[in-house]
């Protein structure tokens, strides 16, 4: 267990540093997209939301910008969401959401 814990931690700080600058908007997005906008959208598709939770909608580059320090704490360090990881995000695509959020200015 422990050291599958090790492996987990060298992969995504090689993922980081691998990819760091180079993660483009429409990448994140993309993650967003395909992860999170069912329970926050402005219209949720997910049947347990009419609105989306805390009022936090990511369907635009802009709004992941906004909402980044949420995301980062949420999603790539606490991997609290999504809730129940019930898309089944990859540590991968958590560590390429953290390059592109540490990116931002």
């Amino acid at each position: 267990m422990i050291l599958r814990a090790v492996a987990i931690g060298i992969l995504l700080a090689t993922a980081t540093f691998a990819r760091a600058g180079t993660i483009p908007d429409t990448e994140a997005l993309q993650i967003m997209r395909k992860h999170c906008v069912m329970c926050h959208a402005a219209s949720p598709t997910h049947e347990s939301f009419r609105e989306a939770p805390k009022k936090i909608i990511l369907e635009s580059t802009a709004d992941l910008k906004k909402h980044a320090a949420v995301i980062f704490a949420q999603t790539v360090q606490t991997k609290a969401m999504p809730l129940g990881n019930q898309t089944e995000m990859t540590d991968d695509e958590r560590a390429v959401l953290g390059c592109w959020l540490k990116e931002l200015p």
